[in-house]
Parts: structure tokens; C-alpha cells; sequence
């Protein structure tokens, strides 16, 4: 997908850095409702972090901008078939500026690399701005989930 770059962004590994602010973006009210993003405390996020270097479901990148890192994205639950695609820009400065539709042409290239048929997204249905940011990529409509949740999906 073409799009006018505002941001250049440098993707990296999760890093400590990455995840402290991981920390601070996911406890921010706003971002952790419209991500969906249950309770959790600093030592359950550490033993996740440490959990992902091993695990070959889950893959997460981190896009850095002027030496700070504003985004966080990457695959969970990752089968033979499908996996889910997630992501969320911490650094609300750069909300508008193109920085998502990036993040999600570098998933949606990685997924392809694991030879996956598709892929999912879960967000609520009050998130207009992901909705139509899922529709730009030819996610389509799959379920309700929990009432206020939908799920999309994208055929690769």
C-alpha cells in the first residue's frame, strides 16, 4: 500500500527501553481501553518479555523515531495457518501521521515470510480509526466477540 511518509521510523527488537515504555504507553487510560489491554503488573510484563525470546508464537518489533521508540506491533498467537496481528502507538504525537499503516505493511511482509494463509485483528468497535485502518488493507468483517469487540481478517 502507497502512502505519503511523514515519520521515518527505525524498526528494532523489544528492548528494555522499549518495554518500559510499553509500561507507561499500556497503563495510559485511553490506549489501554482501546487496546484492549487487561490489568497487569511491572513483574508479570518482565516474565512476558523474557518469555517472547523463546517463543515461536509471538513476534513483536518496535518502531523508533528520533531516538525514542512511539510504536509497538507484531504477531500473537501464531499457528500453521493464522496468527493475530496487534499494535499500538504510544507516542500519541504521532497519531495520524502514517506511522500504523507502516508498522502494519511490515507485519503483514513478515506474516507472508511465515507462509501464513491469513491474518486477525480484535478491536473494539468503537475504534473507528482502526476499523478503517484495517479496512484500507482488505481486512473484512468476521465476527462480534464480546459484545463490544469485533474481529477482522485479512486473506494473504
Amino acid at each position: 500500500m502507497e502512502f505519503r511518509r511523514i515519520v521515518n521510523l527505525d524498526m528494532r527488537e523489544m528492548d528494555e527501553v522499549a518495554l518500559e515504555k510499553s509500561w507507561e504507553w499500556l497503563n495510559d487510560p485511553e490506549i489501554k481501553r482501546l487496546t484492549i489491554t487487561p490489568d497487569f503488573s511491572k513483574d508479570e510484563q518482565k516474565k512476558w518479555f523474557e518469555s517472547i525470546k523463546n517463543r515461536k508464537d509471538y513476534w513483536i518489533t518496535v518502531g523508533w523515531h528520533n531516538g525514542e521508540p512511539i510504536v509497538i506491533g507484531g504477531l500473537k498467537n501464531i499457528g500453521e495457518k493464522d496468527a493475530e496481528i496487534f499494535g499500538y502507538i504510544g507516542n500519541k504525537e504521532y497519531w495520524g501521521k502514517g506511522v500504523a499503516v507502516d508498522v502494519m505493511n511490515m507485519i503483514h511482509e513478515y506474516a507472508r515470510t511465515l507462509g501464513l494463509e491469513s491474518i486477525y485483528s480484535k478491536m473494539l468497535k468503537e475504534n473507528r480509526n482502526s476499523i478503517r485502518l484495517h479496512n484500507r488493507f482488505g481486512y473484512k468483517y468476521e465476527k462480534d466477540i464480546e459484545g463490544e469487540s469485533i474481529m477482522m481478517r485479512l486473506a494473504l
